[in-house]
């Protein structure tokens, strides 16, 4: 069972940012999930929100905002106490830093479908120039987006995320040719979990974020777990016996 950190670490240091990967990295993390979304200069940054506001000491849309703006934003909202001051980086700058390390869930998020042609496009241009796509899904929850990658690149691994909890998500994802499916714990259920398993889909569940949370995900039987706290959720998997640094390529395909 493999753990993602959720946007690195967000729990614990500041979510997408190089400190916060550093940080989850450290404490073992093997995987990493992230967002990207375009700047006004048409760069990848990974940042969850449309807007700087919730993470950053600036307001605005992201897209508003070239790559070098975000480096020097702040964005340290949801930590404060950080002793470091960690800006928006890039998805080059991140996959600088780790490409070699860990596994890599790429989130699209949602957008006008003129803009994620762009942004799709530059994620396959990532992927091959780091040539990672053995250790990475593009992942999200907008449809449109997922339809973009299948078409420009569908060797490459897609998982659709959502609720699972009506027979449209299974329906969508295996409609996409997704290989993976991201199943909300508070939405979702074991009986979805075997359904998706039973027609080849890895699983992996959200949130792992206490105790309880990972032992329902283990109890569901999920391939793997996404935590905003990655320190906590390692320990209690391999009290269990049940985390892995990675997945086999056979099983990344699957």
């Amino acid at each position: 069972m493999l753990l993602f950190g959720h946007r690195g670490a967000r729990g614990e240091a500041p979510e997408n940012t190089l400190a916060g990967f550093r940080h989850a990295r450290g404490v073992g993390v093997a995987a990493f999930e992230l967002d990207v979304r375009l700047t006004a200069d048409d760069k990848l940054a990974v940042i969850h929100d449309a807007t700087v506001d919730r993470t950053t000491n600036e307001s605005g849309p992201v897209s508003d905002f070239t790559a070098a703006q975000l480096a020097e934003l702040d964005a340290r909202a949801n930590h404060p106490e950080w002793p470091e001051r960690v800006g928006v980086p890039l998805l080059s700058e991140v996959l600088d830093g780790f490409a070699d390390q860990v596994r890599f869930a790429i989130e699209i998020k949602t957008d006008a479908p003129e803009r994620l042609e762009l942004v799709c496009a530059a994620v396959v241009a990532h992927i091959e120039r780091y040539a990672v796509a053995e250790t990475v899904a593009v992942t999200s929850f907008d449809p449109v987006a997922l339809e973009i990658m299948r078409r420009i690149a569908p060797a490459l691994p897609r998982a659709f995320i959502g609720a699972f909890d009506t027979p449209a998500f299974l329906e969508t994802a295996l409609r996409l040719e997704c290989r993976q499916a991201d199943v909300q714990l508070s939405r979702g259920s074991a009986e979805v979990v075997r359904q998706a398993q039973s027609h080849g889909l890895r699983v992996v569940g959200w949130q792992g974020n206490t105790t309880e949370n990972l032992a329902a995900l283990i109890e569901w039987g999920v391939d793997g777990i996404t935590s905003d706290y990655p320190t906590q959720a390692l320990a209690y998997l391999r009290e269990h016996g049940k985390t892995a640094t990675a997945w086999g390529h056979d099983e990344a395909l699957k």
